[in-house]
């Protein structure tokens, strides 16, 4: 029996996998503004793109 065989039939299937669509976004921001996310974020835990997702999400849906 091939190992590719074996391997393949441990690993689950496409459907069992749920791919998010995510999108690019570029913003500007100057670099005290930065230094301040990468503090807060590093604060929390979380990376700096992290963060900022969390926080539009969190203001559009206050928005709503």
């Amino acid at each position: 029996m091939k190992t590719g065989k074996i391997v393949k039939d441990f690993l689950p299937g496409p459907e069992g996998l749920s791919f998010r669509k995510e999108r690019v976004l570029t913003l500007r921001l100057d670099d005290p503004t930065i230094a301040e996310l990468k503090e807060v974020a590093h604060n929390k835990g979380l990376g700096m793109s992290t963060l900022v997702r969390m926080w539009v999400r969190e203001r559009l849906a206050g928005n709503l």
